[in-house]
């Protein structure tokens, strides 16, 4: 297949798991055989070169309803031209990219939707671009069975789910980030979110008031917090059983997790943090709260406790820091969950499926 990827953007924070998946996905499909463009900015937020893949610069000009609206409209009218057999639109969030122009040409369209996104201010039905990938794009693909659903029920429309997908660390790294924080490796519970109260910061802090001896929790901040919810937690940690580590960079906060004995997610919201991924590339045992999108992620590989219950979250905590045997034997049902769920070469082989179901 000869495929057009439209919609990737460099810089962006929102983009950063697209770019992620394009370096792991598409050198994968172009060793299958396949030839793929990827469009790219000559200005603003160029695309960093991919693997066996072509870049494609084309200016933005600066018309739509936004920069990246422009420059999916001038990709998408010179893939109508070029003979491509599947247009792939990324979008950031579910009223991202997506054109009609691409129909110019007797191309399919495949959109790929990463999340959704709440707080823009709702446009007309007509202009709506999740509402026009709903009703014309060939094939919908997404990250997360929330997504899934979300097309189904106010489109009626069947997406594609296809995670993220994860690369099975195969390395030990060096464990001096903990050390500098004066943790012992494996014997500290990890932590890391944004800071905000919604993240259940607050419950893991109280219920770590009876963690054995020698056993610490260890909160990282990832994204941006809240201030006066930080403060509050600083007044209640003890510092004798929690350590605040702060934002960390992903090298030590990758560290971090390949030496705790646990990752710990008590988070409330139904969207479930990176670092929730990263704790399994490293096959950590994990204990999340059990709300649906993060079961849809760990499955049965995980440890889970009832959301929004504080006594549930402690009684779990503590009977998994008293029994190192269950914590380890779940370690080893999440390295294999990893390779059978998550592998790359896995996630690649559905994309070439759903670009091969539109022909």
């Amino acid at each position: 297949m000869r495929i057009a990827v439209i919609g990737a953007r460099g810089g962006a924070p929102a983009q950063q798991g697209i770019h992620r998946a394009l370096l792991e996905v598409c050198p994968r499909l172009v060793r299958r055989g396949h030839d793929i463009d990827v469009f790219t900015e000559t200005n603003g937020h160029a695309v960093a070169p991919i693997e066996g893949t072509r870049l494609v610069r084309v200016p933005n000009l600066g018309f739509g309803v936004s920069d990246a609206s422009a420059h999916a409209v001038l990709s998408s009218l010179l893939g109508a031209v070029r003979g491509y057999d599947v247009i792939n639109f990324c979008a950031a969030q579910a009223d991202g990219l997506f054109t009609l122009a691409a129909k110019l040409g007797l191309h399919r369209t495949v959109v790929s939707v990463h999340a959704l996104e709440h707080d823009r201010p709702r446009r007309s039905p007509l202009l709506s671009p999740e509402m026009a990938a709903a009703r014309f794009a060939d094939a919908i693909t997404v990250v997360s069975r929330r997504l899934e659903r979300h097309f189904r029920e106010r489109y009626g429309r069947e997406a594609f789910y296809i995670p993220n997908g994860v690369s099975a660390s195969t390395s030990l790294p060096d464990p001096a980030p903990a050390r500098r924080l004066g943790l012992t490796p494996g014997r500290y519970v990890l932590l890391a979110d944004r800071m905000v109260p919604a993240s259940g910061f607050h419950l893991a802090l109280a219920a770590a008031e009876d963690l054995p001896a020698g056993l610490h929790l260890v909160v990282a901040e990832t994204g941006e917090g809240d201030p006066d919810y930080r403060a509050r937690l600083s007044a209640q940690a003890d510092p004798r059983r929690v350590v605040l580590a702060g934002p960390l960079p992903p090298a030590h906060l990758d560290a971090l997790m390949a030496h705790a004995y646990l990752f710990l997610l008590p988070s409330q919201t139904d969207e479930p943090p990176q670092s929730l991924m990263v704790a399994l590339a490293r096959g950590r045992a994990t204990m999340v709260s059990d709300l649906r999108e993060h079961l849809d992620i760990v499955g049965a590989d995980a440890f889970t406790f009832t959301s929004g219950e504080p006594a549930d979250l402690r009684r779990v905590l503590v009977w998994l820091a008293n029994d190192p045997g269950v914590v380890r034997e779940m370690e080893r049902r999440t390295a294999a969950a990893v390779v059978s769920r998550y592998g790359w070469d896995r996630i690649a082989e559905a994309y070439e499926l759903v670009f091969s179901s539109v022909l």
